[in-house]
């Protein structure tokens, strides 16, 4: 297909990358899917859930700042594979510490868990921008994006497959297949990772490393502030947003319609497959119509879709109900993410090659900030019995302010003339400092 040439044309190492981010996403997508299922089993109420969630956040806020800092003008391959080494270890302790019941160490578990996975996500956006030609960087940010779709399908195949086997045997051990050692499962073959991250080389830093001190003190000197805080603001705004509901889809599901896990995961994994084509397809769509056709109109769209699904829990008493909100979550799923390759394209390039390694620092501090607060938030409504569908209503009141803004930073990018045509390059061109790794 003519559209997968430019795919094609992705360096090696950079496909190497993002095929260790898919491995380490199947624990984050697996982990996602089934966990709160699993705590609520293992005798935990929404409100710690959610108490157990905010930490994972809490340990990315303080610390996505500092590494986006510290890695300007630095080798990123050490440390996506501290990444690919720490992601399955962390992700094996949180499981023990649930399973024991310790609650110091399911909090510490949750903390450690959230910081690997935010060294991926500070360090794999920059090591493509400094790796990729320029007329691949929609597709190589997209197919990074895709991972985490891809990575859903996976797990949410394998869920759903072991969930339907009782025990699996090893000699005279019989193993029953819970949530538990499913997710044992998931991890161990995620921890192939760190071979594909051995095979990795190293781009070139764009600027020349320094000291965390002498980066620190550059912040008020060195770095666009104005516009890195225009492209933050639409971000937080649907962070805050996000945080309300993604996270607990899931119970919203197990609550209203008493869908288990391997039904859950089952759904996860055919709205990821929507996810994973609608998100390859998009850099076509943003090359022909531009940055308002690709981010806007799906957004919209999403958060119509987000408020129907909200409206089934009303409406919960209808047989139709539980069909509707199955439809709505699969089509709201891939119209909001399938604008997220988009945004960030859009972000990178607004701010500039020398803001870049700190836009995704603090864009992971952005998230992970409005994901804890928002978790605190969502303890707080449940605690005070506010219905899952009033939360998504919020949810998709913050969705609307902050793709009003969108269209605000997308309306200046283009004044300032910084259009698309520096992307809109023929497919035979040829594409210039490719690494061929």
């Amino acid at each position: 297909m003519k559209f997968l040439d430019r795919y094609r044309k992705i360096p090696r190492s950079i496909l190497l990358m993002i095929s260790a981010a898919f491995l380490i996403h199947m624990i984050n997508a697996g982990f996602i899917l089934i966990l709160n299922i699993y705590l609520r089993k293992m005798g935990y109420v929404d409100e710690s859930i959610a108490q157990f969630n905010s930490f994972r956040f809490l340990g990315i806020l303080c610390f996505a700042f500092p590494l986006g800092i510290f890695i300007k003008g630095k080798a990123l391959k050490p440390f996506l594979m501290a990444s690919a080494v720490l992601v399955p270890f962390f992700s094996t302790f949180l499981l023990l510490s649930i399973q024991s019941g310790n609650e110091t160490r399911i909090t510490f578990g949750f903390v450690m868990w959230g910081l690997s996975f935010m060294i991926l996500n500070v360090c794999s956006l920059p090591y493509i921008m400094r790796t990729a030609p320029e007329g691949v960087v929609s597709e190589a940010i997209s197919l990074n994006f895709s991972t985490w779709s891809l990575a859903t399908i996976v797990s949410g195949f394998i869920i759903n497959i072991l969930s339907r086997v009782e025990h699996i045997q090893f000699g005279s051990y019989n193993y029953p297949l819970d949530e538990y050692h499913i997710m044992l499962i998931i991890i161990g073959i995620s921890s192939f990772s760190v071979l594909l991250v051995m095979f990795m080389k190293e781009s070139k830093p764009r600027s020349k490393s320094k000291e965390f001190l002498s980066n620190f003190k550059e912040l008020t000197t060195h770095y666009d502030w104005k516009l890195i805080f225009r492209v933050l603001t639409p971000n937080m705004l649907i962070a805050i947003g996000a945080g309300l509901t993604i996270p607990f889809v899931n119970l919203f599901f197990n609550s209203v319609f008493k869908v288990d896990s391997d039904t859950f995961s089952l759904m996860g994994a055919s709205t990821a497959a929507i996810v994973f084509t609608s998100t390859l397809i998009i850099p076509i769509v943003r090359r022909k119509f531009g940055f308002r056709v690709a981010i806007l109109i799906p957004q919209w769209l999403a958060i119509f879709f987000l408020v129907v699904l909200a409206m089934t829990q009303v409406a919960q008493v209808y047989s139709w109900a539980f069909y509707v909100a199955i439809a709505a979550f699969m089509l709201r799923q891939p119209l909001m993410n399938m604008a997220g390759p988009m945004t960030s394209e859009l972000g990178m390039k607004y701010v500039g090659p020398r803001n870049q390694e700190l836009i995704s620092a603090l864009s992971s501090s952005i998230w992970s900030a409005s994901w804890f607060i928002s978790a605190k938030v969502f303890q707080y409504l449940r605690q005070i019995d506010l219905e899952y569908y009033q939360i998504f209503v919020v949810t998709a009141i913050l969705y609307a302010v902050g793709v009003s803004f969108y269209h605000i930073l997308i309306n200046d990018f283009l004044k300032r003339g910084r259009d698309d045509n520096d992307l809109k390059l023929p497919l035979d061109e040829p594409l210039r400092g490719m690494d061929r790794g």
